[in-house]
């Protein structure tokens, strides 16, 4: 009479596991960059709806100053904005602990002539890269 087994041997299990992890470590960095191309457009749209806010602001009031409504940012960077009378600086830093900190784009700066800067980028990243445009 045969032993019919049920089940996996261990060998299998360790083969599977193995496998899996290979699967992993191949999809896991495509996924993280494809991540972090989705937060960089969303952190630009929202510098450019704020910039769009600050704008209606002028219009209004002849002056930067005392605008009010301006985002402090979401999970992933944070922003911080230097209102003058004339001009101001948008800027958003990427949040220490979450997953766009170290990001090669650096801090994302606008200011009210349009102007699109990285400070703190890596060489290979250029703005058209980080703005995405």
């Amino acid at each position: 009479m045969g032993m019919d087994s049920q089940g996996f041997t261990l060998i299998e299990l360790l083969i599977a596991v193995a496998i899996i992890t290979v699967l992993a470590g191949i999809a896991y960095p495509g996924y993280t960059g494809h991540m972090k191309k989705v937060y960089r457009a969303e952190i630009v749209a929202l510098l450019t709806g704020q910039a769009q806010h600050l704008e209606r602001f002028y219009t209004r009031n002849g002056t930067f100053i005392d605008a009010s409504g301006v985002s402090a940012g979401n999970d992933r960077y944070r922003i911080s904005a230097a209102l003058n009378p004339q001009d101001f600086q948008l800027v958003a830093t990427p949040t220490i602990g979450s997953m766009m900190a170290g990001d090669p784009c650096g801090d994302f700066v606008l200011t009210n002539t349009g102007t699109r800067s990285n400070p703190g980028a890596m060489p290979e990243m250029s703005r058209r890269l980080c703005w995405g445009q």
